[in-house]
């Protein structure tokens, strides 16, 4: 047989891929990020909201996670956060499905309950809750128990933003259980220490994420593709590990969610475990989450996916990745910060890594405009005002 070259197996991430549920022009994704450019007060999208988020689509990317929205108030975790807490949403979804598939692309709508991971300075007044109530890492809040009725209230108002993201026009939506945001504050033996059905032994950490998965897909239907964005471990000594956390994403794809999306770490995590690693670069340092998702391909259902993201920079990675049945999609962040026709720039022959160099300075320039990368990018650019 003959052995597949290098250049063929890089070719294979930019040929269309088909799956019984999601179909896509490339393996590249624009994973979710938060850009702060949406109103604070109402969280609707404004038009530099809309046009950063399409330009990772016109710049070559076969898929576009939008930044996280929240589903409630309380469920708020940042400011100039997406709302998709309302009906007039459903407009925000409608402007940006445009866009993108304008660009030939598909949009995943990324939902979000924050629970405990508030800080006091943006809450607007709204309390926190928590699986447990108290003090949560990192936050200067004190949170309230979640009741049987907040835990209720979560599942229905999961499902009616997810409604939302369906009405507007979406492709798919991605519920995130990542990053030490509410699912993960349940599934977490550190943080949940509830005596009730929702806390305790493993599967009654991971009931909620279930449930909410449930009235998701009941609210849009077995059609419409379903994400679930994970941490694999907490990272944090006390917290749930790598085997705990490969059983709750096989779980939820047995449910019947369509993809997975592999990350690691919460806000509190070991550096090595945080989200956003900083010191990646091009070659040995790159995906370091990759061996989790191999792990959960392997034993993953037929027709579900994994999609990897963190700390992908160059071609060559991705396509061993793909060739050896790790991943199915390759989300990236911070390199679209940097460069978002960057799929475009791979495609014309420019092969070069990604110019990002994981220093998450992108991440620092929220407190005064928009999410961008102040080193790659002319803050001018484009046709978005960042302030």
């Amino acid at each position: 047989m003959k052995e597949t070259s290098d250049r063929e197996k890089i070719i294979r991430l930019f040929e269309p891929f088909d799956n019984k549920i999601f179909s896509v022009k490339n393996r590249f994704v624009r994973a979710a990020t938060w850009l702060g450019a949406c109103e604070d007060a109402t969280g609707r999208a404004t038009p530099a909201a809309i046009s950063r988020q399409a330009e990772t689509a016109s710049g070559g990317a076969g898929t576009v996670i939008s930044e996280f929205s929240y589903i409630s108030p309380e469920g708020k975790a940042v400011p100039r956060q997406w709302g998709l807490d309302r009906g007039e949403a459903v407009d925000d979804v409608r402007r940006l499905a445009g866009v993108i598939h304008g660009s030939g692309s598909k949009l995943v709508v990324q939902i979000c309950h924050a629970g405990g991971a508030r800080r006091a300075d943006f809450s607007n007044g709204m309390p926190a809750y928590s699986p447990s109530g108290g003090e949560y890492p990192g936050s200067d809040m004190r949170s309230i128990m979640m009741t049987e009725e907040d835990i209720q209230k979560v599942r229905r108002d999961f499902a009616a933003a997810a409604l939302r993201a369906r009405e507007g026009g979406a492709d798919g939506v991605e519920i995130h259980g990542a990053h030490g945001y509410l699912l993960t504050q349940f599934l977490s033996p550190l943080i949940n220490r509830r005596s009730d059905r929702y806390g305790g032994c493993f599967e009654n950490r991971l009931r909620l994420t279930r449930e909410v998965y449930a009235s998701v897909r009941e609210a849009v239907g077995r059609d419409f593709s379903v994400w679930l964005k994970m941490s694999v471990t907490e990272g944090a000594e006390g917290g749930y590990g790598v085997d705990e956390g490969i059983e709750a994403a096989l779980t939820l794809l047995r449910d019947g969610v369509n993809v997975i999306e592999v990350s690691s770490g919460t806000g509190y995590a070991a550096p090595e475990h945080i989200p956003s690693v900083v010191g990646i670069s091009a070659g040995e340092s790159e995906a370091p989450f990759a061996a989790y998702a191999a792990k959960i391909k392997a034993r993953a259902p037929q027709d579900s996916l994994v999609t990897l993201t963190g700390g992908l920079r160059s071609l060559p990675v991705m396509a061993a990745l793909l060739d050896d049945g790790a991943a199915d999609l390759f989300g990236l962040s911070r390199p679209f910060n940097a460069e978002p026709d960057l799929v475009n720039r791979w495609a014309e022959d420019d092969a070069r890594p990604s110019a990002c160099i994981s220093c998450n300075a992108c991440f620092k320039t929220a407190a005064y405009g928009v999410v961008d990368c102040p080193i790659m990018r002319d803050r001018q650019e484009g046709d978005w005002d960042p302030l």
